[in-house]
């Protein structure tokens, strides 16, 4: 069987990408291009007022960590 789509690689390759778009940013102006992008996306407009429930057991810690 092939792949006709290799998401790892897509995603290294849009990581670089986007390195190379930052260079020379701070992590403010960083934040502030990323904050820019999602005001105009359609999906973070309808994810950001979304509610999630609180989990109802504390999570598992660590194995060999104080209780």
């Amino acid at each position: 069987m092939s792949k006709s789509f290799d998401a790892v690689a897509w995603m290294r390759q849009r990581r670089a990408e986007i390195d190379k778009e930052d260079e020379g940013l701070t992590w403010e102006e960083k934040a502030q291009k990323t904050t820019q992008l999602l005001t105009d996306d359609p999906l973070w407009k309808r994810l950001k007022r979304r509610m999630i429930a609180p989990l109802t057991s504390p999570a598992p810690r660590a194995a060999g960590g104080k209780r």
